[in-house]
């Protein structure tokens, strides 16, 4: 078992079963739960422990609850001093964290990552420690991670939950594999959170961590891991389990059968060792025959179908709509000054809030803070990107302020959505417009229908009134960006040009339109070019169209007006 806590919680646990109609039912959810196989589509990995009481299939069914009841008793007496397994990984943890190592362990099920975080909080001292488990969700399992970060020495305890999706480089440099993965990937995902680009030790150390003495760990590398490893150094490339989770168990079986130890014995019947030997060997057969097809693909038309200047094109497309780290890092300045905040740099960059408004500092749950937005970071130093908690709760907070329509006369917001200035930049008045698209895009396979919405915005921009609107370049319209005022203007005034576009801007409307229709088209086409690259010859291709919401919504209109002295 996992652990004495996960066994427990099995035995106690009705779980994914409840919902199962038959006994074989039930044991095909356990199945595909144990092995990896319940989320094909996804990274994230279920990690639910397994149902075990099927109720009114058993026959007597207090006489069946009631022994799992006693199973369960006998797995909680397991636990603490007495669990070998445990105390195995409080020396490893212990000996990692003397070596100046922050590890973390991945574990299968929530029960035993709970039983850990309990466990390795009690028998360490000045070390955090911390549990993520599929129940947080996922904009709280970062916010957890990058919590634990901060501290000085710190172990985190995980499912599989994080093995995808989260970059963990910049504050571990170990993994412990506390659970084997029969699904030798997860092992890949797992030490690929940490081993990657970014990553500021020069040394990552892996533990695959299993007992000499437990036979399912010992066929889980004999029949799987390594197996998998041998393929993966030879292709470069990982290439999946080939066969349905039946043949694994048979295979996974047949290895426990045919193992040799003193120490244990297994009594069969006549003839089932026969029966059961050629699956592992069929197994071994069908990888090996799916890793050599791999190879071939990959040499003969290795890319074929994907033009690298259109993934280039695609590449380019998306770093300018969701922007690079010197964007985030200008923004991230721009707004902490803003708002009454300091910011310094001497090599990575010093923010203090203690002065900002106390709405800020409680979204951002912290005051000062140093931070990088390249990498690699060192020890105590926060890598903000995008998606950084604390870059989305700025951003959230700019925009939830800007458009509050509720103003306090001490705590008016410092962005706004409309305004005025007078700069040396423009010759003629120049109306700078923020714009949010939003589409529906409705992909059609057979007789049925999926919908996706997505977003995008875009700066406009136009000179002269409304009426006779002379639209700017895209870059044009970027520039004005990056335009200062160079003179005052008398708030009133700034009003009164504004006024003047939203009294004129049903005339610009049509066109507006039009623009939504067109980027709903270029988004269309992307959308369509990437899934085609991943598509493989005879598969059946979805229909797919788009449909733009109109009009677009008006985020925010600026007028830049040329300076007196011009």
């Amino acid at each position: 078992a996992s652990s004495p806590a996960a066994a427990a919680a099995t035995l106690r646990s009705r779980a994914a079963t409840t919902e199962a109609d038959t006994e074989a039912d039930v044991d095909d959810i356990g199945r595909r739960t144990v092995l990896d196989l319940m989320n094909d589509d996804t990274a994230e990995g279920i990690d639910v422990i397994p149902g075990s009481d099927i109720g009114e299939l058993a026959g007597d069914v207090n006489n069946h609850r009631r022994r799992l009841l006693d199973m369960a008793r006998q797995a909680e007496a397991l636990q603490g001093d007495v669990d070998n397994k445990l105390a195995g990984l409080i020396d490893l943890v212990k000996e990692l964290m003397r070596d100046g190592y922050n590890p973390i362990v991945f574990c299968r099920f929530i029960p035993t990552v709970e039983y850990l975080t309990d466990a390795l909080r009690s028998a360490t001292r000045g070390v955090e420690v911390a549990g993520v488990t599929g129940l947080l969700p996922p904009a709280e399992r970062e916010e957890r991670v990058a919590q634990l970060i901060e501290a000085p020495k710190r172990v985190l305890v995980c499912t599989d939950c994080l093995s995808e999706g989260i970059n963990l480089q910049q504050g571990f440099d170990a993994v412990i594999h506390y659970d084997l993965s029969w699904n030798p990937t997860r092992h890949e995902q797992r030490e690929g959170r940490v081993d990657r680009y970014g990553q500021a030790s020069e040394r990552v150390k892996v533990v695959t961590y299993y007992g000499i003495d437990n036979q399912i760990d010992g066929i889980v590398l004999d029949v799987l891991l390594r197996k998998h490893k041998t393929i993966r150094n030879s292709l470069g490339i990982s290439v999946p389990v080939p066969t349905n989770s039946e043949e694994v168990i048979e295979a996974i079986f047949e290895g426990l059968l045919l193992r040799e130890n003193a120490d244990f014995s297994q009594t069969t019947l006549p003839g089932f060792d026969e029966y059961m030997k050629p699956h592992q060997m069929r197994l071994d057969l069908q990888w090996e025959a799916t890793a050599e097809r791999e190879k071939r693909s990959r040499t003969m038309f290795a890319q074929q179908a994907i033009r690298v200047d259109e993934v280039a094109r695609e590449l380019e497309a998306a770093r300018n709509a969701v922007g690079s780290g010197v964007d985030v890092a200008s923004f991230m300045k721009d707004a902490v000054r803003m708002h009454g905040g300091i910011v310094s740099q001497n090599g990575a960059f010093s923010f203090d809030l203690t002065e900002a408004p106390r709405g800020l500092r409680d979204m951002l749950g912290k005051e000062q803070f140093a931070a990088r937005f390249e990498l690699p970071v060192k020890e105590g130093q926060l890598y903000l990107t995008r998606t950084h908690p604390i870059v989305e709760s700025l951003a959230t907070y700019v925009m939830n302020t800007a458009l509050d329509a509720v103003e306090l006369e001490e705590n008016q917001p410092r962005a706004r959505r409309a305004g005025a200035i007078r700069t040396g930049a423009v010759q003629r008045r120049t109306t700078l417009l923020l714009l949010r698209f939003r589409y529906h895009i409705i992909t059609k396979i057979a007789n049925e229908e999926r919908q996706l919405l997505a977003e995008d915005s875009l700066t406009l921009a136009f000179t002269g009134s409304p009426e006779n609107a002379e639209w700017l370049t895209p870059e044009e319209a970027d520039q004005l960006l990056l335009t200062e005022p160079d003179e005052n203007i008398h708030p009133q005034q700034a009003a009164e040009f504004v006024e003047r576009v939203v009294d004129g801007f049903d005339v610009l409307v049509p066109r507006l339109n039009e623009i939504a229709e067109q980027r709903g088209n270029d988004l269309l086409e992307a959308h369509i070019r990437v899934r085609d690259a991943a598509y493989r010859r005879g598969d059946r291709r979805p229909q797919h169209r788009i449909e733009a919401q109109l009009p677009p919504d008006v985020l925010g209109i600026y007028v830049f007006l040329p300076a007196m002295g011009r």
